[in-house]
C-alpha cells in the first residue's frame, strides 16, 4: 500500500481515542507495514515538493530521549501523525522514564529493545516514587499501543533500530519526565505551547 493510502484508510478510520481503535492499528500495522514498505515509503517522500515536504522537515529533530524523529506525515484534520525512531547502531542513550500526551501504537521495523513499564506515585514538590510493572523484550514485526499519561521507558540494545509510532492527537496538556538520579519529575510541553511562550517573551521585550 502506498503512503497517501496508507494515510487515507487511518485518516477515514481512526481517531486513536480508544484502547479499541488501538488495538485495531497495531492490526493494520501488523498487516500492511514493514521494513521495505517504509523504505518505499521514505523513496516516494523524497520525490514530494520542497513546499509539501517543507512541515514534514520542520518536525524532524534528534529527540531529547534520544532518537532520530522522522515524521512521515501529519494530518491536520483528525491530528494524527506517523513518524519513525531510528537509532542508529550503537548509539543508544540512556532514556529516562516518561509518559506522553497522546496515545499510539509501534511496530518495531527492525533492531529490538526491551520495553519497561511502570507505576509512578506522586510525592508532592516534584518527588516521585517508581515501580517497575512489565518488562518485556519487543523484536521485528512486534507491535503494541501505549496510552497518554502513562509511564515507560525504552532500554536499548546494540543493534540498528527503527520503529514507526502512529500517533493520536494531544490528549494531555504536557508530557512528565522523571530524573532516574534523584526521581524528581518536570513537565515537557509540545512545541507549539513552547512557541506561544516564546512569542510572548519576545512581545514582551519589545514593550
Amino acid at each position: 500500500m502506498e503512503l497517501n493510502k496508507f494515510v487515507e484508510v487511518v485518516d477515514r478510520s481512526f481517531t486513536l481515542e480508544s484502547k479499541t481503535e488501538l488495538e485495531l492499528m497495531c492490526g493494520l500495522l501488523k498487516e500492511q507495514v514493514n521494513l521495505q514498505k517504509v523504505t518505499e515509503w521514505l523513496s516516494e517522500l523524497r520525490q514530494e515538493s520542497e513546499d509539501q515536504l517543507g512541515n514534514l522537515a520542520s518536525l524532524m529533530e534528534i529527540h531529547p530521549l534520544g532518537f532520530e524523529k522522522y515524521v512521515l506525515w501529519n494530518s491536520e484534520d483528525s491530528g494524527i501523525r506517523g513518524r519513525l525512531h531510528y537509532w542508529p547502531q550503537n548509539k543508544w542513550p540512556f532514556e529516562s522514564i516518561h509518559d506522553h500526551r497522546f496515545n499510539f501504537a509501534v511496530i518495531l521495523l527492525c533492531g529490538e529493545y526491551t520495553h519497561e513499564e511502570y507505576k509512578v506515585t506522586e510525592l508532592g514538590m516534584d518527588k516521585v516514587e517508581i515501580e517497575l510493572t512489565r518488562s518485556s523484550k519487543v523484536v521485528e514485526g512486534d507491535t503494541y499501543f501505549f496510552e497518554a499519561g502513562s509511564f515507560h521507558r525504552v532500554i536499548p540494545s546494540n543493534e540498528m533500530t527503527l520503529s514507526l509510532i502512529v500517533r493520536s492527537k494531544a490528549i494531555l496538556p504536557y508530557s512528565r519526565v522523571i530524573n532516574p538520579d534523584d526521581l524528581k519529575m518536570r513537565k515537557a510541553y509540545g512545541n507549539v505551547k513552547k512557541f506561544k511562550d516564546k512569542l510572548l517573551t519576545l512581545e514582551n521585550a519589545l514593550i
